[in-house]
């Protein structure tokens, strides 16, 4: 017969994890630990990290879409790593200048049936881009301002497939004020 006073072996688990590595289980009426609570800087939708601290993590994917209708994203909108669309009928316009960060790489899959996509990057950006269309075209436009910058080694993977519509990537300057071209005056702040 065991001895009622010796400390029952299984209670700690079968397992030889140590006990620091154990994940602590509440018991009930117990309260769970806090969350980590964000810093007061990345809090708001309009307030942007300080230089000094880490830039938030990027969700890894994400997906946007609808049956009838546009898909448009401007401003500093929070983009995944990878970001997949899907429309029937309707556009895709994705403003990417204040998304995307120094030496960082983003991944777009786009699928339109009929419809037009179009993604405004940053000036220094790389931009490999692919995809089919079968009655349109697939281009990449560089703005003459945006021609002279330098690279900031970020990179922009693009992968559109539109039935019937054109597949636009433009790189441009940041939002000044002035006007853009025609087809990209929606990427102009309000």
């Amino acid at each position: 017969m065991p001895d009622p006073a010796a400390p029952d072996p299984s209670a700690q688990g079968p397992s030889d994890v140590p006990p620091e590595w154990r994940p602590d289980i509440p018991v009930p009426g117990q309260r769970p630990a806090p969350r980590e609570e964000l810093p007061p800087q990345w809090r708001g939708n309009h307030v942007t990290p300080s230089a000094s601290s880490p830039a938030p993590m990027r969700a890894p994917t994400q997906s946007l879409g609808t049956l009838m209708g546009d898909v448009v994203r401007t401003g500093a909108w929070q983009a995944a790593e990878r970001t997949t669309t899907m429309l029937l009928v309707g556009d895709v316009k994705l403003d990417l200048r204040e998304v995307i960060r120094p030496g960082e790489t983003l991944e777009f899959s786009s699928f339109t049936g009929m419809g037009d996509i179009r993604i405004a990057v940053p000036a220094g950006t790389r931009v490999e881009l692919s995809g089919f269309t079968l009655l349109g075209n697939l281009r990449h436009d560089v703005d003459p301002q945006a021609q002279t910058s330098p690279e900031t080694g970020a990179c922009v993977r693009i992968n559109a497939t539109s039935l019937l519509g054109d597949v636009s990537v433009r790189t441009m300057p940041p939002d000044d004020g002035t006007k853009p071209p025609r087809g990209w005056r929606w990427t102009r702040k309000r």
